[in-house]
């Protein structure tokens, strides 16, 4: 991976940990805020949904399981 994607990945992931969850059009506000191609930003988008996935899964993985009463 060349470092720009890398950087536009982490900057797409970066969108998606604030606003807690992948919204459509994201690619086409960061291409507008950022510059570059809508669909540059989209495969980072892509990359970067799949790295907030493992993230939410390993925070739930982590997290103790609930204890019976």
């Amino acid at each position: 991976m060349s470092a720009e994607r890398a950087q536009a990945v982490q900057v797409a992931l970066a969108e998606l940990r604030r606003a807690g969850e992948h919204q459509r059009g994201l690619a086409g506000r960061l291409a507008g805020t950022h510059g570059g191609s809508e669909r540059t930003w989209a495969r980072a988008v892509t990359d970067a949904r799949v790295m907030y996935a493992a993230e939410l899964a390993e925070d739930q993985a982590q997290r103790p399981a609930p204890q019976p009463e």
